[in-house]
């Protein structure tokens, strides 16, 4: 019971479950066995009838039980590590995204950071009042890793059902998009920090930290993920991980303002902006 009502996906599918279950007990109770049997004495019928009734007093009971228990339960040393399906991963971005003051990223081109965390970390530090700080490792668009980037992307298994045509240039536009976008969301929420570091190479796997827990994922979307919590040593590793790799990469100052830019349909030209990456 623990295990289902921790999680938000399994919680979900378990109360249906049970309210389908109630429902079509009622139903047999209250209209089935009234309406076609009515003043039946029939041993069966009375055994089943006791037999439903007991079936939704234990669903009723166990199921109050279990929310009760799991609601005032004592948390348990959150110091651990979980392997988790590739459903459940949104649920710890969004739980992570809540009370951090800081979000760091290590991986390819930064389209879901780009897509989902930048806008809503915005969000919450315009709402809340808040300075928060995003770092960014991703791949330079002006690196020849780019077409190894996008070899990689067409041999993993997910590319056969994907309709993205994985191209050098595809992984460079990807990149530009991501950096684009940091520069017009840090001109509109001045409490927002954006540092962006440009690496020569990528990795397979996908780093992101904030105040709570460290996720791991690997790019093919269908692959487990890991999720290591604050003061464990996995956390303090990709921490330490993601500022080595910055050190090690070329930092994109942002030094440029973009204002007047519808933020859902922004569509500018980039050559200025990476002229000093060109040569």
């Amino acid at each position: 019971m623990k295990a289902i009502l921790q999680h938000k996906s399994k919680r979900t599918k378990f109360l249906w479950i049970v309210g389908v279950i109630l429902f079509i007990i009622f139903l047999i109770r209250v209209y089935v066995i009234p309406t076609h049997f009515p003043n039946n004495t029939n041993e069966t019928l009375i055994y089943l009838k006791s037999v439903l009734d007991k079936i939704s007093i234990s669903l009723i009971v166990s199921l109050f039980l279990g929310w009760f228990l799991f609601k005032i339960e004592v948390p348990e040393d959150e110091s651990k590590f979980e392997i988790i399906e590739p459903k459940r991963i949104a649920d710890y971005f969004d739980k992570g995204r809540i009370n951090t003051s800081f979000w760091y990223f290590s991986g390819g081109l930064g389209r879901f950071t780009r897509t989902v965390t930048i806008p809503k970390i915005a969000e919450l530090s315009q709402n809340n009042n808040s300075s928060k700080t995003i770092r960014m490792n991703i791949i330079n668009p002006m690196d020849k890793e780019c077409t190894n980037y996008s070899d990689f992307k067409n041999s993993l298994k997910s590319a056969k059902e994907s309709k993205i045509n994985w191209t050098s240039d595809f992984v460079k536009n990807q990149t530009y998009a991501t950096i684009f976008k940091s520069i017009i969301y840090k001109s509109h929420f001045p409490m927002l920090e954006i540092d962006i570091y440009l690496k020569k190479v990528f990795n397979t796997t996908r780093i992101d930290q904030n105040e709570s827990n460290c996720i791991v994922t690997k790019e093919d979307k269908r692959d487990l993920g890991l999720i290591c919590t604050k003061d464990t040593f996995l956390y303090k590793t990709y921490k330490e991980e993601i500022f080595q790799e910055s050190k090690q990469s070329i930092k994109f100052t942002i030094d440029k303002t973009i204002d007047n830019v519808n933020l859902k349909k922004s569509q500018l030209r980039m050559s200025k902006i990476f002229a000093p990456f060109t040569n």
